[in-house]
């Protein structure tokens, strides 16, 4: 073949390639789009991965604070602080029936830097020894609300601080009832108060009270959610979540409900998979909603366990179960990259000091 044949040959077979390549791409425009969409599902595989590869290490057996659940714990200036709460383990109890007014309640307050090391910031404080109270930040200030004293029974009070240490009392009685048990989150620049119980008037609660100022209450429109306490709350992708929880005759739940406009709940969803629970903590970490611990009893079939979840809807469990005994009533903090759990009553009727920090096994 001459060099001129050779070259005449070359740019025919170069034009009729690129104009099939032509034709492919106008036919099928979105064929470009296919690997990169296999690369966005792989990535997200591997954070579903990384989310069940979750497991808790043991940081210490038993920190420097009495062994204790139902105070309440928050995150300010930079540490993890934990107040209040009781501590049965001086009564066994026959058929692990507790007299609970008769144990020790605390108004003791200690705080950390790294969640190991515990400082004790006061031995007491102004409010009187207390359990089931809650507390937030809000307005560059604490604030603490209602629970039950063995000095002063049921509150309605309002406690303020500026350092966690020093307390102020703010409002004498608020608008909403007494109680213990509730859960309160500060949700569009607002302070909401959600559920309780009364043991003395032998009833639970289902309203919902909200706060623009930590003083002055309004109650929001009647919640469709059964009246309960001991549930779990908190806020995730622009929405207050709601899960579980128990009433006065034993009945523990298994519902998932959202609110995102300050006034309509939304059952998210009527199947999920992890057993009903109360006493157990929510958490919103990594871009996922956590749901933390239970009661474990092999013999009921009931198991200590952690999901996770990206909508409140679809939930996957982790691989790893956590070490720590089955519990209710713990407390935990999302803390210098990890989910903290410390203290609580657990299967055995035992009160806890034990801290657990989250970490991931990289695979």
């Amino acid at each position: 073949m001459t060099l001129s044949k050779f070259f005449i040959f070359t740019t025919i077979t170069l034009i009729s390639t690129f104009a099939v390549l032509a034709i492919i791409y106008i036919r099928e425009p979105n064929k470009l789009q296919e690997k990169p969409a296999q690369i966005i599902t792989t990535q997200k595989d591997a954070l579903t991965l990384k989310a069940e590869n979750l497991y808790w290490e043991n940081v210490t057996t038993s920190a420097t604070w009495e062994p204790r659940d139902s105070g309440e714990t928050f995150l300010f200036q930079n540490k993890i602080w934990l107040i209040g709460g009781l501590n049965g383990n001086i009564e066994t109890g026959q058929n692990n029936v507790i007299d609970y007014s008769k144990m020790p309640h605390f108004n003791d307050i200690w705080n950390t830097e790294d969640g190991i090391n515990w400082t004790q910031a006061a031995t007491s404080s102004a409010w009187a020894p207390r359990r089931s109270m809650s507390v937030v930040k809000f307005n560059n200030k604490l604030w603490m609300f209602g629970g039950w004293s063995p000095i002063t029974g049921y509150s309605n009070d309002i406690w303020t601080s500026e350092d966690g240490i020093n307390w102020t009392k703010t409002v004498e009685s608020a608008d909403w009832p007494v109680r213990e048990g509730q859960t309160a989150e500060v949700f569009q620049n607002k302070i909401w108060l959600i559920g309780g119980v009364n043991y003395d008037k032998r009833k639970t609660k289902n309203d919902v009270w909200y706060s623009e100022d930590g003083i002055n209450w309004k109650k929001a429109e009647y919640a469709p959610w059964r009246s309960r306490w001991d549930h779990a709350t908190t806020v995730f992708n622009g929405k207050l979540f709601l899960i579980g929880g128990m009433d006065l005759a034993g009945r523990r739940f298994n519902d998932v409900w959202a609110m995102n406009d300050g006034l309509t709940w939304t059952r998210m969803t009527n199947n999920v998979p992890w057993q009903a629970r109360q006493g157990h903590v929510l958490e919103s970490y990594k871009g996922k909603l956590w749901l933390i611990g239970r009661f474990n009893n092999a013999r009921r079939g009931e198991a200590n366990d952690v999901w996770f979840s990206g909508d409140g809807i679809i939930w996957n469990k982790t691989a790893n179960d956590p070490l720590w005994s089955g519990r209710e009533d713990f407390f935990s903090a999302v803390f210098k990259d990890k989910i903290w759990i410390f203290g609580g009553m657990d299967t055995n009727w035992q009160w806890q000091n034990d801290v657990w920090a989250s970490n991931f096994l990289m695979l």
